[in-house]
């Protein structure tokens, strides 16, 4: 997963870098590093917003907004 979607992920749901990281159940810091490009999405990580979040039709016509701007 590339940090851009992740990023993403956190802004369609509306959540700061610290609720985000409540949500996902790791630290902000961890946040903050995958998101700066200092860290990749570990497998561990990916597993848990496979769990946590539902991609649905919204989100992906969310996701191809996002992209087009960044």
């Amino acid at each position: 997963m590339k940090r851009e979607k992740f990023v993403a992920i956190r802004m369609f749901l509306n959540m700061s870098q610290p609720e985000f990281s409540e949500f996902l159940e790791i630290s902000p810091s961890n946040v903050y590093m995958i998101e700066s490009g200092e860290r990749r999405v570990s497998e561990r990580v990916k597993a848990k917003l496979a769990r946590k979040f539902e991609v649905t039709q919204e989100f992906i016509e969310f996701y191809e907004r996002f992209n087009k701007l960044s």
